[in-house]
């Protein structure tokens, strides 16, 4: 399982905090546009478009709500067989907030190439066909020995871009980059 823990101190309020986490209009400004609404059980979408001309849609389902304290949401792009979950939890301290941030998801598995593959998500199907119609250019006439020019062996199933980014780097921007400033101009206004 991959998880990331981040911690992050912000001196402003618990009810300010919990404002930019679950109010559409922040949510856009800091991390994604969305049609997040805090109920719990609504479902809504993050678009994400940070890298050029790629712009992914990620589907969320608010699984739990504990307002000010503690707000999880699954968290599933085209690219991931099973969704991750995100967890935010909101602790007051001494001069401010604790916010804290774990986001937990399944590694994907590996898949033998001399065994039959199946195929799930809709974009597996595609990369697919695309990797047959290459290949047949190569051998038209042998459709049957499509992956003969592959050794056999373990490869990894391909990971979500999107999921990466945010586990290598994006919550750490947003959290820390972000986030405050859209705290800051809402403590202003």
């Amino acid at each position: 399982m991959l998880r990331l823990n981040m911690e992050v101190f912000y001196p402003y309020p618990p009810q300010r905090v919990w404002q930019v986490l679950t109010n559409r209009e922040a949510l856009a400004v800091w991390l994604m546009e969305n049609d997040f609404e805090p109920r719990l059980g609504h479902k809504f979408r993050f678009v994400h478009s940070t890298l050029p001309g790629l712009e992914e849609e990620i589907d969320c389902q608010v699984i739990e709500l504990d307002e000010p304290r503690r707000l999880a949401f699954t968290w599933q792009d085209s690219m991931m067989c099973q969704p991750s979950v995100v967890t935010w939890t909101i602790q007051p301290v001494v001069g401010g907030t604790k916010l804290l941030l774990e986001h937990k998801g399944l590694i994907q598995k590996a898949i033998k190439l001399n065994e039959p593959m199946q195929l799930s998500q809709p974009w597996q199907g595609k990369f697919m066909h695309e990797s047959k119609v290459g290949i047949q250019t190569v051998m038209p006439n042998n459709r049957s020995t499509v992956f003969s020019s592959i050794p056999v062996g373990r490869y990894e199933a391909l990971d979500s871009i999107v999921f990466s980014y945010f586990l290598n780097g994006g919550w750490n921007d947003s959290l820390h980059e972000k986030l405050p400033q859209i705290l800051a101009t809402l403590c202003t206004n």
